[in-house]
């Protein structure tokens, strides 16, 4: 897997999560993609940039996912398949969701928490940049 983030924390923390390459999203990101893989990656996930960019770097056959509005007609000509993902907070899905944690499944990195009455310091470290998520409690 290939990940975008920053040199230092940033790349730290996604290979931390599994990457097994990091490219730096402030530079030139289809010529690092490029040289790790030539002939076009799988699938790509897009949930920052530009989609056609990314969309570009598919090989034959890819997959591409987005949570950015990047829909299938945008792929259209191309040996691809793209999904918009959206949001489905329906109980099933939660409960899946919930289950997957539980289980060890999926990991939500939390890097501070935030009582109910700090939501505007948790937001404005929010805009300050974070690395992982903020998470809220409720008494």
């Amino acid at each position: 897997m290939i990940a975008t983030a920053q040199p230092g924390a940033e790349a730290d923390f996604v290979q931390d999560l599994g990457a097994a390459h990091v490219v730096d999203y402030t530079g030139d990101v289809v010529a690092q993609v490029r040289a790790i893989a030539p002939d076009g990656v799988s699938a790509a996930l897009h949930l920052a940039g530009d989609g056609a960019q990314l969309a570009d770097l598919l090989a034959p056959g890819g997959r591409f996912a987005s949570t950015l509005g990047y829909s299938p007609d945008q792929l259209a000509g191309r040996d691809a398949t793209a999904t918009m993902v959206m949001a489905n907070p329906d109980p099933s899905t939660l409960d899946r969701l919930a289950a997957d944690v539980a289980e060890g499944r999926l990991r939500v990195p939390i890097t501070r928490s935030y009582a109910l009455h700090e939501v505007p310091q948790a937001l404005a470290d929010f805009a300050a940049g974070t690395i992982g998520k903020l998470g809220v409690t409720l008494p």
